[in-house]
């Protein structure tokens, strides 16, 4: 009983251990093969970034209400998505693989 209880630990600490290096390897901290990423890996770096984009598509949500309430000209509304275009372009350059 005592062995298939420390088997099975081993086998959720080496499962573990992937998950997190897949992790790491999706957010651009390391590397993985493209091919196969587990998808709880996936689910767990968006958790993980995804306060930043909810905070973005807040932004982008109140510059809409704000130009159909007549707040902002459609120029400025304009501007203002440019600007967020331009952070997130930065934060995340878009990067398309070789044919």
């Amino acid at each position: 009983m005592a062995a298939a209880m420390i088997f099975a630990g081993v086998v959720a600490a080496v499962y573990v251990a992937l998950i997190a290096m897949h992790v790491a390897a999706i957010r651009g901290w390391g590397t993985a093969d493209d091919r196969y990423r587990p998808r709880l890996a996936v689910w767990l770096a968006v958790q993980l970034a995804g306060a930043g984009e909810r905070r973005r598509a807040r932004a982008e949500a109140e510059a809409a209400h704000e130009l159909v309430a007549g707040h902002l000209s459609r120029g400025e509304y304009q501007a203002t998505m440019a600007a967020m275009a331009a952070q997130d372009d930065a934060e995340h350059p878009l990067t398309v693989p070789g044919a």
